[in-house]
């Protein structure tokens, strides 16, 4: 019984080494260059950006991450402050991109008082997940108030979708219609697995 039992336990910590080896490995990321960056990214492809909003509503880009596994339509997120409400087409705007919700879109807050459209307000800091539309319109499934961030979080936006343009000669990329440009302190990461 003993001999089995520690058979079962050699077993149990070989599972969860192979476990924590495997997690390790996925969450690894090697740092690019710009360059490198521009010869390797495609339009279609999955990526994270996070940059600082400009008075012409571009962004210069602080981090991308060029991201691996597999992808569903209604992965893509968006981070980033309110800036106008429709209460009568029930859509708001972060940044430029005009956002839908449906009478299936949840709300959520750490406090749970973000519970409905109703308690959005303009300049709040949302986070949304859904699917961006063909139309340039994001589908939120969900809308996520942010109330724990940093002052200049609020002219930032983060984003999570497929690149829709690469401008190699602009040092720029293109999500959800917005252009992100590339500068010499934009931290680039490739995932490894």
């Amino acid at each position: 019984m003993r001999a089995q039992i520690k058979c079962i336990a050699a077993l149990l910590s070989g599972l969860v080494f192979a476990v924590n080896t495997s997690m390790a490995q996925v969450t690894t990321a090697t740092q690019m260059t710009a360059a490198d960056l521009f010869k390797t990214l495609k339009v279609g492809q999955w990526i994270e950006l996070e940059g600082t909003v400009q008075t012409d509503f571009s962004l210069i880009t602080k981090k991308v991450k060029l991201l691996t596994g597999d992808f569903q339509d209604d992965d893509w997120e968006l981070k980033a402050k309110v800036r106008t409400i429709d209460p009568a087409k029930k859509q708001f705007q972060l940044l430029r991109i005009p956002v839908q919700v449906t009478a299936d879109s949840e709300y959520e807050s750490p406090e749970g008082t973000f519970k409905s459209f109703g308690d959005l307000k303009v300049n709040m800091l949302v986070e949304c997940e859904g699917t961006f539309l063909k139309d340039g319109t994001f589908s939120a499934e969900e809308v996520q108030q942010e109330t724990d961030f940093k002052p200049n979080e609020l002219n930032e936006l983060k984003a999570i979708g497929k690149v829709e343009k690469v401008d190699p000669v602009k040092q720029a990329v293109t999500m959800m219609g917005a252009s992100f440009k590339i500068v010499s302190a934009t931290k680039v990461q490739s995932a490894v697995k």
